[in-house]
């Protein structure tokens, strides 16, 4: 528009401004240009500092509301982007008022879509303590609310100046996003299990590993692939034990190995040809035309 600007974009502009300005004491930030954005404001990589140095360490995007409301996808292609993302996504919103801002987890959208698919869905930001409250969805699969429970953190804009607290506010979002990221990356692999804080405080760490709660999810269409990750495991696990053990300390736990080894051998259709090769090679335990 020449000459000016519509003052409600304006606005937005302002509150990514500042969302960005106070995340970037914490992460490295990229600003998605406005022509790019299809979602997130912010591709941000955590920075770690180490001595003199800031590390680049695990990366999350953020999208920036300035108003605390609900945030709804109900088109086709905007449900297909919420379900699939493949990184940590955080919900951040920018109060102009106070400069501060406020970041949301979306660690339990997972629950929503592992349990069932909905026409429309809704994210919930707020001040709601029950973090690990399940997501609602209609009988008729019509609409899906999911809650995100309070902030993880609340940030001023005076705060960032102090090298402790934005140090102290970096772990607590690190912690965060590893929970998210062990969620994405069990999901991808086709392990539906799900993992989240039941309790926390905004800008407290989870100490607490009784505060924790986990999901489980299953669908008979992922039969292959449990089968494919089942092999995986078993194999790795066997393996690690020789090496952990070694030979001789391996009688130690002779019987656990002995019934290990029978279900390996139950469910040999399970393993890939690489998997029974390095069983033999690692630990002799031979499995060709048994």
């Amino acid at each position: 528009m020449p000459g000016g600007r519509p003052y409600g974009f304006r606005l937005g502009d302002n509150a990514e401004l500042l969302a960005e300005f106070i995340i970037s004491r914490l992460a490295f930030t990229t600003k998605v240009p406005r022509t790019e954005d299809v979602g997130h404001d912010l591709l941000c990589s955590l920075a770690e500092k180490s001595g003199k140095l800031f590390k680049a360490g695990p990366f999350f995007t953020v999208q920036v509301k300035k108003v605390k409301e609900q945030i709804i996808y109900e088109k086709p292609h905007e449900i297909e982007w919420i379900m699939t993302q493949e990184n940590p996504f955080i919900i951040c919103i920018s109060n102009l008022d106070s400069l501060s801002i406020e970041l949301f987890s979306t660690w339990n959208m997972l629950n929503g879509f592992l349990y069932a698919s909905a026409e429309k869905i809704i994210l919930i930001p707020g001040n709601d303590p029950d973090s690990c409250k399940p997501p609602e969805i209609e009988d008729d699969k019509s609409e899906q609310r999911i809650s995100l429970g309070k902030p993880i953190l609340k940030i001023t804009a005076n705060e960032i100046v102090n090298d402790e607290k934005v140090s102290e506010y970096a772990a607590i979002l690190k912690h965060w996003i590893e929970i998210d990221r062990e969620n994405i990356v069990n999901k991808n692999a086709g392990m539906y299990w799900v993992i989240g804080p039941e309790e926390y405080e905004t800008n407290k760490s989870i100490n607490n590993q009784n505060a924790y709660r986990i999901a489980f999810y299953w669908n008979p269409n992922n039969l292959d692939r449990c089968k494919l990750n089942f092999g995986r495991c078993a194999t790795a696990l066997r393996v690690v034990i020789r090496r952990a053990y070694g030979v001789d300390r391996e009688n130690d736990i002779k019987k656990s190995i002995e019934d290990l080894e029978q279900v390996l051998r139950s469910h040999k259709e399970c393993l890939e040809p690489l998997a029974i090769q390095v069983l033999y090679d690692e630990t002799g335990l031979h499995l060709t035309n048994q």
